[in-house]
């Protein structure tokens, strides 16, 4: 039963985290015409709330201009040549185009590497196994940094520029959209300020507290009850034969006395069970927040903060699961040099029922799930319909996402029309 609640996790979770594996369909806005040959460099600036990522997108042949590689176009790299020059590379480009913010420089850190090919519209990484030659192959290297203040705006100096043209297209990305930029010998510093919502950086609300109680209990005095009963009926026996005896009225005040300490000898019945008045309306606005904290995990990139984060929205046999299946996502990103944020996710139904003998509720719903991935130079939009089964029950005072069975997983049609070829 573990392994099968395991496994329904994980299957959802694989198919929620297809926005974040970089896996996409329509493009935000061409950047170039089909056939056209890029720029042997240039460079990007991906802002978002949390994370600056600084890109160099060139050639082998173009980095002969600052480094010795010993490269003719029909050079062969072959996959240990390439894993050779990676550090080389990497180590170099470290200390180039410093970007700061209020004079103060940001500390990048090398992400990933990739060693790419150009078809009609996009890159396509090489095969790792795959050899090739450096007159067609490029490199994309992305170096990242956490975004210590996104209102303030950023310079950045561009310091590799080829001797012809003497000019490098700087495109920037936030999620207003992609901007482009012209830099020069004679102009080579850029100032440019994200765009962002106002609560960027605000995280989702939790979900709405649990306002039912547990089954309500009446408390029966019996023991009081029957004494008091016993009493009348012998004080009305008394009236009746009409006659006076003062031990017998003591005996009856005595009763009623003692009836009143023994009201502590109860018992409780139940009336009604309350803890599953949940409607289709309520499950939506506690499943919302749930979800979107699930998302919200994958801004940060410590291990630690992740988890904390998906523990506010699954407990039990679903944490753990979730977590590793948020791990292997991240990994992925190496691959296929994407980068993703989701930034839009919504509930369009949910049908709820009750849970046999315990609290919390079940409920079949739908949603979508809108992001936007980038990757060497531009940004495409997707989104994911899903729907599934939800468990949630009451953990540490809040609802929480317990198991989850998926029951399908569709593709924006129209989406899917526009998009060019990309890398699965």
């Amino acid at each position: 039963m573990v392994i099968s609640k395991q496994l329904c996790i994980l299957t959802l979770f694989t198919h929620l985290a297809v926005i974040a594996s970089g896996e996409t369909d329509r493009t935000l806005g061409r950047e170039a015409e089909p056939g056209a040959d890029p720029a042997t460099i240039s460079g990007s600036l991906y802002l978002d709330a949390w994370n600056i990522e600084k890109e160099f997108l060139l050639t082998p042949l173009a980095l002969q201009g600052w480094l010795e590689l010993e490269l003719q176009p029909d050079s062969l790299l072959s996959p240990e040549r390439r894993n050779a020059l990676k550090p080389v590379i990497g180590k170099f480009l470290a200390a180039r185009c410093p970007v700061s913010i209020r004079d103060e420089p940001v500390p990048f850190t090398l992400d990933r590497i990739n060693f790419i090919q150009p078809d009609s519209l996009e890159f396509t990484p090489i095969s790792p196994d795959q050899t090739v030659t450096a007159g067609e192959t490029w490199i994309s290297v992305v170096f990242s940094a956490p975004q210590s203040d996104h209102r303030q705006a950023l310079q950045l100096m561009w310091d590799l520029m080829p001797p012809a043209p003497d000019s490098v297209t700087i495109k920037v990305a936030d999620p207003e959209g992609t901007r482009k930029f012209e830099l020069s010998r004679l102009n080579p510093a850029l100032n440019v300020r994200g765009r962002f919502h106002p609560n960027a950086r605000t995280p989702p609300s939790l979900p709405p507290s649990i306002v039912d109680s547990p089954p309500s209990l009446l408390t029966l005095p019996w023991m009081s009850v029957l004494l008091l009963a016993a009493a009348i009926l012998w004080g009305l026996r008394l009236l009746r034969a009409r006659k006076k005896s003062l031990l017998r009225m003591t005996a009856i005040i005595l009763i009623g006395l003692g009836a009143i300490p023994a009201r502590a000898i109860s018992i409780k019945v139940p009336l009604k069970d309350t803890w599953n008045a949940v409607s289709d309306t309520d499950a939506m606005e506690i499943l919302d927040p749930l979800l979107r904290r699930i998302y919200h995990s994958f801004n940060y990139t410590n291990q630690e903060q992740q988890y904390e984060e998906l523990s506010l929205a699954a407990s039990g046999e679903a944490l753990t699961p979730i977590f590793l299946e948020l791990q292997r996502t991240l990994r992925s990103r190496e691959r296929d040099g994407s980068r993703v944020r989701v930034n839009t996710i919504k509930i369009s139904a949910c049908t709820v029922s009750d849970l046999k003998e315990r609290p919390g509720f079940e409920a079949l719903c739908e949603w979508q799930a809108s992001g936007r991935v980038g990757h060497w130079g531009h940004f495409h939009d997707r989104t994911n319909s899903y729907n599934a089964t939800f468990i949630i029950e009451p953990s540490s005072g809040t609802w929480k996402i317990t198991r989850l069975d998926l029951h399908g997983r569709e593709r924006n049609p129209d989406a899917q029309q526009s998009a060019p070829r990309l890398p699965e």
